[in-house]
């Protein structure tokens, strides 16, 4: 019997395999980068949806209350006696928290304290760039509690009672559209992005938690806000916000507005608006844009 003949062809030689492997690798470290500015496009997307979130549920608010909730303070609540809190607590029934809300609610009170209300992570709250919120949004204090962090945070300047120099006087303020915004809404910030920690030698402590009602020492500044006068830089041109600072703990100025993002900063404006400022814009146009009746006219580099 004759043997059938076989056919033979012939395989890869290992230069060959190397070459296909080395075209492999330069395709896909060609691919990673845009596959991740793809990513942080859209993670920047839902950064700024929040923020007008939080703009409309703050003139959903207004129409409910004819006045702003305070930067800290004290809120008429339709069920029952005033609620203390943030501007963000402040603002839960209106983003779709009732419940979040309600489970504050102890003899009456609506207060962030009862029933560890403090230690919830709301989603619209955090920035998905935000490299300092963690996997369950939740940042923990010097005390070693657990408090839901945030990644917005409330300009004092339209929330808070300051002085014409803006200095900081009560966070107890209501503010009404548009009596208090003489500049005009649209030209006034109400919210931007800020990290929920954030650190440095100066201020071993600090972030940015939704629920912080604690007043006191300036050394731990936790509170959702910006534009705060905690020191001599924290308002004026000096308090021009932070672009990506890192690493967040230990190189991050709590007293200032912070962005993850490379090219600038996500902010919500007084009319409800969401705006992007690139991070080239004067010192001076940002805290003009933080004063609601500063009078200034905004430079050419604004929004």
């Amino acid at each position: 019997m004759v043997p059938s003949a076989r056919s033979h062809r012939p395989g890869f030689t290992l230069i060959e395999l190397l070459v296909v492997i080395a075209i492999i690798s330069v395709l896909i470290g060609l691919l990673l980068p845009a596959v991740q500015r793809v990513r942080e496009a859209a993670r920047a997307i839902v950064c700024s949806n929040n923020l007008r979130q939080l703009g409309l549920a703050s003139h959903h608010f207004h129409d409910t209350y004819n006045k702003l909730p305070p930067g800290l303070g004290w809120s008429p609540n339709s069920t029952g006696p005033g609620c203390y809190g943030t501007v963000l607590f402040h603002l839960l029934p209106f983003i779709e928290q009732q419940n979040l809300h309600e489970g504050s609610e102890y003899m009456g009170c609506y207060f962030a304290g009862n029933n560890e209300v403090y230690e919830q992570a709301v989603k619209l709250f955090l920035c998905p760039s935000d490299p300092s919120t963690g996997e369950d949004g939740v940042v923990e204090d010097y005390l070693g509690l657990y408090w839901g962090g945030s990644s917005y945070a409330a300009n004092a300047q339209a929330f808070c009672h300051v002085h014409a120099d803006g200095t900081f006087v009560s966070p107890q303020h209501n503010a009404r559209i548009p009596a208090s915004f003489p500049d005009g809404t649209s030209n006034t910030i109400l919210y931007s992005e800020k990290y929920a920690s954030c650190t440095n030698p100066i201020y071993p402590e600090g972030g940015n938690l939704w629920a912080y009602w604690f007043t006191g020492s300036d050394m731990r500044p936790y509170h959702p806000g910006f534009a705060v006068s905690w020191n001599g830089y924290s308002i004026g041109p000096g308090s021009k916000f932070q672009v990506q600072p890192a690493p967040f703990n230990g190189n991050c100025d709590p007293t200032l507005a912070s962005t993850p993002h490379a090219g600038g900063i996500h902010v919500c404006m007084g009319d409800g608006s969401a705006r992007y400022l690139s991070a080239a814009v004067s010192p001076y146009t940002w805290w003009y844009l933080c004063t609601p009746a500063g009078g200034e006219t905004i430079p050419a580099d604004g929004i």
